[in-house]
């Protein structure tokens, strides 16, 4: 504070309080990503960075804002659009020059990067699972199929529910919960074993 005029110091200690607005980043959202016609997600902003950076969504890749808004290719989505802009051309090679009658040999190495296939997988446990031989156990035996899966805890809690609940007539109840869980987790395991192995991912 100015000691030689302190009413403009009084005048200028409210403006000093005042802070600035925290303005949202444009990958503070989250997208949905659609891909061999499948839906994905959704995804934050920088996780979609990355799969950007490392070719798994193109320009051409269809988008979706969790908030709605349609689907749309990433190259046209207003925050995601810059992250598609063309990377600055490499430095001119300086031309070479010799003496008159001196022979000049010019090697220009172009590598270009090796782009894995676009292959995007959710998280979660992926195995090589049969959905039916899955199916096939927790018909059998109420909670098998779920043992096959690698979920023991709730193979045996859905046993132990079905024996209980069939004191009241209810047990068909898990009998049938426990069918459907069986196929559809094998399922989604086989299905991300497969993304991950096309992919090259660690699985």
């Amino acid at each position: 504070m100015s000691k030689d005029n302190p009413q403009v110091d009084r005048q200028l200690a409210p403006l000093a309080q005042v802070s600035a607005p925290n303005l949202p980043h444009p990958l503070d959202g989250e997208w949905y990503v659609d891909v061999n016609a499948k839906t994905y997600g959704p995804y934050p902003g920088q996780k979609i960075r990355e799969y950007i950076t490392d070719g798994r969504i193109s320009p051409e890749t269809n988008v979706m804002p969790k908030d709605g808004g349609g689907w749309r290719p990433a190259g046209v989505d207003k925050a995601l659009a810059p992250l598609f802009a063309p990377k600055p051309a490499p430095p001119a090679l300086a031309s070479a020059t010799a003496a008159p009658g001196a022979t000049v040999v010019q090697v220009t190495n172009n590598v270009a990067p090796q782009q894995g296939p676009a292959v995007i997988y959710e998280d979660g446990p992926a195995a090589p699972k049969s959905a039916g031989t899955a199916l096939i156990l927790s018909i059998l035996i109420v909670g098998l199929g779920q043992l096959y899966n690698g979920q023991v805890g709730k193979g045996i809690l859905m046993f132990v529910l079905c024996i209980a609940l069939w004191f009241a007539l209810l047990g068909w109840i898990i009998n049938i919960w426990s069918w459907i869980d069986a196929y559809q987790t094998a399922s989604r395991m086989n299905d991300r074993y497969r993304r991950r192995l096309a992919s090259g991912a660690a699985i």
